[in-house]
């Protein structure tokens, strides 16, 4: 049964159930108050005849009258039944219709909200369900294509490489066995990172908390790229801090953090420039910040808010042999967003860049 229908029978049966009550209550008490006149085992005689007939009459225009009062009120009740019905079907209908629309694969359908009432609230929240899922498709298309751009280019040198072995299997050089293998540990690593990246972002990172003195981490990481920094011929400076800076942190995926936010910097300070490290406790907001910046080539404006996407360069021309493979930034963030906290970047162009690694800190987690 439709929800027309329902509303039409329950509107029904109230309308009997209160003419039944009506005629019910009416002519119980008629009955009653004619026989106060007439009272039984009487005589009878002109009166009580009179009496008599006159509630007959009474009783009888008063069933007639309740009928056409029922009638009436019936015909109204399906004229108001009718109204009602349609104001709540009628909205339940366009939502319907858009939800069919949906199912057959159109996102770019919303439901249209002219109310304020719960249909509105109905309408806005598919419509935002319908904006996530749009959003959704929009990144996995990207994603699969960023993929494909990404494994395309090494998996064209493998096949050209080993084209060139089949075409001569017995003269086959050392060196063309070693750039293959390059390649497929650069595949492999993409995949590694792919796969962390989305274990990330799923939050199903396990994390091995523990801790960590911050300072001596950064002194050790820097150790580990200072001759790197040499050879490129780049000043590495800190890390500087006031405090001892200890906090409960994943020591290996903090890590993986800051050496990669390292060597981007390493890769855009040119030649005589400067890197320098910073800790800052703040103990009013019970965080601590890591601070990596650097006097390099910095970030346009417009690229900032892309710098953590999934496969962005910030310079179109650097490909996976010099700029990595896209995917760093990405995994930093969401390492530091398992841990509770955040990574912000701050850059002016021709004038260096900031990374600054923002996570939970205590009074009980710096103690030793």
């Amino acid at each position: 049964m439709t929800v027309r229908g329902k509303i039409f029978m329950a509107m029904g049966v109230l309308v009997m159930v209160v003419t039944a009550a009506y005629i019910g209550t009416t002519q119980g008490f008629l009955g009653s108050l004619f026989a106060r006149y007439v009272p039984e085992g009487s005589g009878g005689g002109l009166e009580g005849d009179y009496l008599e007939g006159l509630s007959k009459y009474v009783l009888g225009e008063m069933k007639m009258k309740a009928l056409m009062v029922t009638l009436f009120v019936a015909c109204a009740v399906v004229i108001l039944g009718y109204w009602l019905s349609g104001l709540i079907i009628h909205p339940l209908h366009k939502l319907i219709a858009v939800m069919r629309k949906v199912a057959d694969g159109d996102l770019t359908t919303e439901v249209p909200i002219k109310r304020k009432d719960e249909y509105g609230q109905v309408g806005e929240a598919f419509n935002s369900m319908t904006h996530q899922l749009r959003e959704a498709m929009d990144l996995r298309k990207r994603l699969v294509e960023d993929i494909a751009h990404e494994l395309r280019t090494p998996l064209s040198i493998v096949q050209s490489k080993l084209e060139l072995i089949q075409q001569s299997p017995t003269d086959v050089k050392p060196e063309a066995l070693l750039s293959l293998h390059d390649e497929v540990l650069r595949l492999v690593h993409l995949v590694d990172e792919l796969h962390l990246l989305n274990t990330a972002e799923a939050g199903e990172l396990v994390l091995h908390k523990e801790k960590t003195d911050l300072n001596v981490l950064l002194v050790n990481l820097m150790e580990l790229v200072q001759p790197e920094a040499d050879a490129c011929g780049v000043t590495l400076k800190g890390p500087e801090y006031r405090d001892s800076a200890w906090a409960r942190v994943d020591p290996k995926r903090l890590k993986q953090v800051l050496l990669n936010l390292l060597t981007n910097a390493l890769r855009h300070t040119p030649e005589g420039g400067n890197i320098s490290v910073r800790v800052d406790v703040r103990d009013l907001s019970g965080q601590v910040a890591i601070s990596i910046t650097d006097t390099g080539t910095g970030i346009p404006a417009d690229a900032l808010p892309h710098v953590f996407d999934r496969f962005y360069r910030v310079d179109s021309g650097r490909g996976r042999s010099t700029g990595g493979s896209g995917l760093g930034l990405s995994i930093a963030k969401q390492i530091a967003a398992a841990h509770g906290g955040n990574i912000q970047v701050q850059s002016e162009l021709g004038k260096g860049t900031e990374f600054t690694v923002i996570l939970p800190w205590s009074h009980d987690s710096s103690k030793n």
